[in-house]
């Protein structure tokens, strides 16, 4: 059994993290949210476009297979760069994390938690505990995935919840 809490997000994450995250990319308005993931992270990427698509949020979404043009087309109109990479070391990750932050970009990541140069690079890092470290081909049962999409439900029922907030 893989044992998965709440308490996961906090213990690497600080609610700060989190209203950053619902401030500045949820809260986005007239720019483009685009996300980019390659490999295993891209089923988790795929998940949270849509979620942003429900939302009403303008989204693109990437990933390694996608042409460069994609994103550097782009560029003038996205307003934050949301990157999902387990490892955090991925090389065509890091240089659209580089890319975006010569442009202004806000860059949010979200990795494992240990030290990462996508964590390093980027502007707002989430750190999602990977009990498998080491397993890079993702052939071991592991709760990085599972984390990372509860974490991703928690911002958004934070973010619904100020919304409705905000109306009463």
């Amino acid at each position: 059994m893989i044992p998965i809490s709440q308490q996961d997000f906090f213990k690497e994450n600080s609610k700060e993290d989190i209203e950053q995250f619902i401030q500045k990319v949820l809260y986005m308005k007239q720019k483009y949210l685009f996300i980019y993931a390659t490999g295993f992270s891209a089923i988790a990427a795929e998940y949270l476009y849509k979620k942003l698509l429900v939302l009403g949020k303008k989204t693109i979404i990437a990933t390694g297979t996608d042409s460069i043009g994609v994103f550097e087309n782009n560029l003038e109109d996205i307003g934050a760069l949301i990157v999902i990479s387990k490892s955090g070391e991925t090389q065509l990750v890091i240089d659209k994390l580089l890319v975006a932050k010569e442009q202004n970009i806000f860059t949010v990541t979200f990795t494992k938690e240990t030290t990462n140069r996508a964590a390093t690079v980027s502007d707002l890092n989430f750190k999602i505990v990977d009990n498998n470290k080491l397993d890079d081909r993702n052939m071991l049962p592991n709760s990085f995935f599972p984390r990372l999409l509860m974490l991703i439900e928690y911002m958004f029922k934070m973010y619904l919840d100020e919304m409705q907030q905000e109306i009463e």
